[in-house]
């Protein structure tokens, strides 16, 4: 088949329609990209080797003005799709703004659609094209709930399967001056990173004693106003962003934002996890996503109206001792996770 794939926006949008793409290339089918001309996409998708279409499209958060500019757009790059789509078989589509004009085109054009949904709720552009599209893949069982087109099916997140290949490996522990044989909190806040909860994590970094390591992702634009604040040492490790995935898998426990996808990731591995949603998300849904964690006792979650430097020494202090905790919030996350998820996305596409 010929697929075109819309993904855009963040990473959480961006890394499983990547992941499910090699797959769906592997396995023979012709993959092509459309995506924003101003958003991490444009030079993301291309770097791994895809056809790649940028399109002028603007968000709809903002004020009025903003709202009828993205209206506008949306439109003049419906009519645009209309004509890049005509040679594809399908259309599959992974959230964000940037997907409402490839998909309603491709529903005009008769074409096979297909959307997923990583969220636990659903987000406003899935939700405008519940009833337009063939098949909808979701990543929660919440999302059966939210979506009233009958052809919905639960089968988890592709990065699903990718994180249940990775393996310890202590020179990745190694290379960033850590000791392997020691436990270790990684913290990250997403590609991006949070100056307020790097304000919170200075005050954290002041209170440690050493009994563990720590390494800190400060994420873009970040770093040199944390290095002015706190400087590294041997049991603390600090860069502007690290291979995520593979310094999770060999550490004991990980203190994170609840994006879709490094909640698909804690899964697979069976990570341990501190959750601290980003309030600043359309719908609240980071918190909703961990939620449906914590509800099944497979992370701890401090909303980020209540951290504090103290909180989260308090919390990490209790926990990376406690080994019967650990190993509780690592089977359950491994509960929730789905290793056969990109063979069950693809029979699910290839049989549409």
């Amino acid at each position: 088949m010929k697929i075109v794939m819309v993904a855009g926006g963040t990473g959480g949008h961006i890394y499983p329609a990547l992941t499910l793409a090699e797959a769906l290339q592997a396995k023979g089918h012709q993959v092509s990209f459309i995506g924003s001309n101003d958003r991490m996409e444009k030079d993301l998708i291309p770097s791994r080797g895809f056809a790649y279409t940028g399109l002028d499209v603007y968000t709809t958060r903002g004020g009025l003005f903003q709202k009828i500019k993205s209206l506008f757009s949306i439109v003049r790059a419906y009519f645009t799709c209309l004509g890049l789509l005509k040679d594809f078989d399908m259309a599959i589509g992974f959230g964000n703004y940037i997907s409402l004009p490839v998909m309603k085109a491709a529903r005009h054009l008769k074409k096979k659609t297909v959307i997923h949904e990583q969220n636990s709720f659903v987000g406003r552009a899935n939700r405008l094209l519940d009833r337009d599209v063939d098949l909808i893949i979701g990543s929660y069982e919440e999302n059966l709930e939210q979506f009233s087109n009958p052809n919905t099916k639960i089968l988890g997140n592709p990065q699903s399967s990718k994180a249940f290949g990775i393996k310890r490996n202590e020179n990745v522990l190694k290379e960033l001056g850590l000791d392997p044989h020691k436990k270790t909190v990684v913290i990250f806040m997403g590609s991006l990173g949070s100056s307020t909860v790097n304000e919170k994590l200075i005050d954290y970094f002041k209170m440690l004693d050493g009994s563990y390591q720590v390494v800190f992702a400060t994420g873009r634009s970040h770093y040199d106003d944390v290095m002015k604040k706190i400087q590294p040492n041997d049991y603390l490790k600090i860069f502007e962003r690290i291979d995520g995935i593979n310094v999770m898998a060999n550490s004991t426990l990980l203190v994170c934002r609840a994006g879709a996808t490094t909640l698909t990731e804690i899964c697979s591995i069976g990570m341990p996890a501190i959750l601290i949603p980003s309030p600043f998300v359309p719908n609240n849904h980071q918190y909703y996503n961990g939620k449906a964690l914590t509800d099944k006792n497979a992370a701890i979650m401090i909303e980020e109206k209540d951290l504090s430097g103290e909180l989260l020494n308090r919390t990490i202090s209790g926990l990376i001792n406690d080994d019967a905790k650990l190993n509780e919030l690592s089977e359950n996350a491994r509960k929730l996770s789905n290793p056969d998820v990109l063979d069950d996305m693809i029979e699910a596409i290839e049989n549409l």
